[in-house]
């Protein structure tokens, strides 16, 4: 039998994906669980333009956004210029490598078409060669929390 893939939205109401998430988030960049909770439940209209979620037979396995504030505007103010970004794209280690997260990626940039946004930004010290190959361009490369690190930009709607 095929397995049903399917990507959605995630809504602040779905307590279940968000504790997941927020344990991910935890264990993989040290994010306090409370705070991605607090974010994910709320949604701020100022900072998540949308998070959504990529299931698998309905088990959660990946997750990712688009939103306005990032951490590296804490160490790096002068990225602020930038925005929206792809905030904290997240596979879980068994189902890297296979196509999610890029199925993850493409649905966030179809979106990010749908709401008229010209270009969006990311930034990554693990995956560059990864966003590369999906069309993104390095901006600047930067020292952040001990990595060097790259930051990218990807247009989505031709000018």
């Amino acid at each position: 039998m095929k397995s049903k893939i399917k990507i959605s939205k995630l809504y602040p109401n779905d307590k279940t994906s968000i504790d997941k998430i927020a344990d991910w988030y935890f264990s993989e960049w040290n994010t306090p669980i409370k705070k991605t909770i607090k974010r994910l439940s709320n949604q701020p209209s100022y900072d998540t333009i949308f998070q959504a979620i990529l299931t698998i037979d309905g088990e959660l396995v990946a997750t990712g956004g688009l939103c306005n504030n990032v951490n590296i505007y804490n160490k790096l103010p002068e990225l602020k210029q930038f925005k929206p970004w792809i905030a904290l794209l997240y596979t879980q280690p068994e189902y890297r490598n296979k196509g999610f997260g890029r199925k993850l990626l493409e649905f966030i940039e179809r979106n990010a078409k749908a709401n008229k946004i010209n270009k969006i930004y990311l930034y990554t010290f693990t995956a560059e060669s990864f966003y590369k190959s999906n069309g993104w361009k390095e901006i600047k490369k930067v020292d952040y929390k001990s990595h060097k690190t790259v930051v990218m930009e990807k247009s989505i709607i031709e000018t």
